[in-house]
């Protein structure tokens, strides 16, 4: 084809697109408004307001590659778009934001897709795919940098000869105790690496393979500088008797560290650069040496790119309409009153509890706090029972909370327990908490109408189906905890006797509740 021909047929995909682009982004205002908070309120995704200038730009470098390619629609894409609205009405249902904002993000690169046509996505292909960097995502991998990041830091330690007690995420050697909080998780630094290795492994290199491998290093290098840094941080602390390392300075440390090992990962990348290729000259070169494509009609195409235009709107309007028409009738919030169990012999209680064991999960429509006795030993019970999810008002979220963080540290996971129930057998996680003081395990669990589950996501998959499907039938956090000298297995027996006990009177008070919806 020609690059007249080529020319003609983008003057009508561009406006098209444009066109598509403005609707989604439109349709799902609420979620891109969401995420340009996210970016303005939380440091460690402030990049994401950077995204769009920088995919303009990655795009503008290629305009003479992408301007030799003849765009067309991709019917196919039209369907992928009315997956990704329904997966983006899902996630609204069960209230995850994060999955509503990696729907919106790929909608918009499937909509370039659908009215670009195979060729020309390909050629913008990491400009289109550095699109989601602006979701912010990556809370869950705090966790287990934290865990990393704890480990480089003991077994530094370890190798400098300083004795050291590592429990959980807390650290301590002789000269001070030390806790690695979020914010030294290096989750920031992560981010950072690798949206600027993305950019420069475009810039710099043609070949996938050296791209890729360049990203690969921008992963790991920030995960194993953190962990380093981490260790200097204390070490620093450990030398200077704590006067140094441990307030503002600690941050400064951090951020210069990092600058020096974004350095450091641009000199490697910088031993297998490749040549620029200067694309505008190799379009010239192409319409002088005459190997154009053959020119082809293009009658019609704006009548086609019309329809196709609207179809894409169409596709990816199927989620917001559909989530109107579900909340049109929204339910009445009154109060919900959820009673504390009746002790079943010979158990003693229920008695309220004032424990320091402070759960805290916001925007419950009922919260139970109670403790049960049985031959002197304590089991405390915590509810919080939530009748619909609510943006304000959800059962999983990354607010809430099982302890009191502030007064409860976390000394790690014990695996999940299987107990028998009235509806079922009970999966539970058990957690393991110190206050320094006293040793607790808690067992805990998603109750989701009549369903205990202990995976986040699959009780957000069931928030998500009662829904749409308009059952409401309640969740609830369910909790127990006890506390223990030297092993866990002292406070297992007796957490065990008590949901076999007590769990047919738990499950049947949050049935009638949910009932009562």
């Amino acid at each position: 084809m020609s690059t007249t021909s080529a020319s003609s047929i983008w003057r009508i995909a561009l406006p098209a697109l444009v066109i598509a682009l403005l609707a989604i982004v439109a349709l799902y205002w609420p979620t891109v408004a969401s995420m340009a908070s996210i970016w303005w309120h939380y440091e460690t995704y402030a990049h994401g307001m950077l995204v769009v200038p920088i995919i303009l730009y990655m795009v503008w470098t290629r305009r003479h590659e992408v301007a030799a390619l003849e765009p067309c629609v991709a019917p196919i894409a039209v369907g992928l778009l009315l997956l990704l609205s329904l997966g983006w009405l899902a996630a609204d249902a069960a209230e995850v934001t994060v999955v509503q904002h990696v729907a919106v993000a790929v909608m918009i690169q499937t909509a370039v897709y659908a009215l670009l046509g195979r060729q020309a996505t390909w050629a913008i292909a990491f400009p289109l795919a550095y699109l989601l960097f602006a979701v912010p995502v990556g809370e869950a991998l705090i966790p287990p940098l934290q865990q990393v990041t704890a480990w480089f830091t003991v077994e530094g330690l370890r190798l400098t000869g300083i004795p050291v007690l590592w429990e959980g995420l807390y650290i301590t050697i002789p000269t001070g105790n030390f806790e690695v909080a979020e914010a030294c998780s290096g989750l920031r630094y992560l981010i950072a690496s690798v949206a600027l290795g993305f950019l420069y492994a475009y810039l710099t290199y043609r070949s996938v393979w050296r791209r890729l491998a360049f990203i690969a290093l921008s992963v790991v290098m920030p995960i194993i500088a953190n962990g380093v840094r981490a260790y200097g941080i204390v070490m620093i602390a450990h030398l200077s008797d704590m006067k140094y390392a441990t307030g503002v300075d600690h941050l400064i440390y951090g951020w210069l560290f990092f600058g020096l090992v974004v350095l450091l990962m641009f000199w490697i990348g910088s031993f297998w650069r490749e040549p620029v290729v200067d694309y505008e000259q190799m379009a010239d070169s192409d319409r002088l040496s005459g190997h154009s494509m053959m020119e082809s009609a293009i009658a019609g195409i704006a009548g086609r790119y019309a329809v196709w235009t609207l179809a894409v709107v169409l596709a990816a309007a199927a989620g917001p309409l559909w989530a109107t028409w579900t909340s049109r009738e929204g339910l009445e919030v009154a109060p919900v009153v959820l009673p504390a169990s009746p002790a079943v012999a010979p158990w003693q209680g229920p008695e309220v509890d004032t424990d320091t064991w402070e759960p805290h999960f916001s925007g419950a429509d009922a919260v139970v706090r109670s403790r049960y006795a049985l031959d002197g030993r304590t089991v405390h019970l915590y509810i919080a029972y939530y009748r619909q999810q609510r943006p304000d008002a959800k059962l999983v979220s990354s607010q809430n909370s099982l302890y009191d963080r502030k007064r409860w540290r976390y000394v790690g996971a014990a695996g999940v327990v299987q107990i028998p129930a009235a509806s079922g057998e009970w999966p539970l996680q058990a957690t393991l908490l110190t206050d320094g003081q006293q040793r607790r395990l808690v067992w805990s669990g998603y109750w989701e109408g009549g369903r205990m589950v202990v995976s986040p996501y699959v009780a957000k998959l069931w928030e998500a189906w009662d829904r749409l499907s308009g059952a409401q039938r309640g969740s609830a956090l369910v909790a127990v905890a006890a506390d223990y000298d030297l092993q866990p297995d002292e406070a297992a027996a007796l957490l065990r006797q008590f949901i076999e006990t007590m769990g047919p009177q738990i499950d049947a008070i949050l049935m009638g509740a949910s009932h009562r919806n």
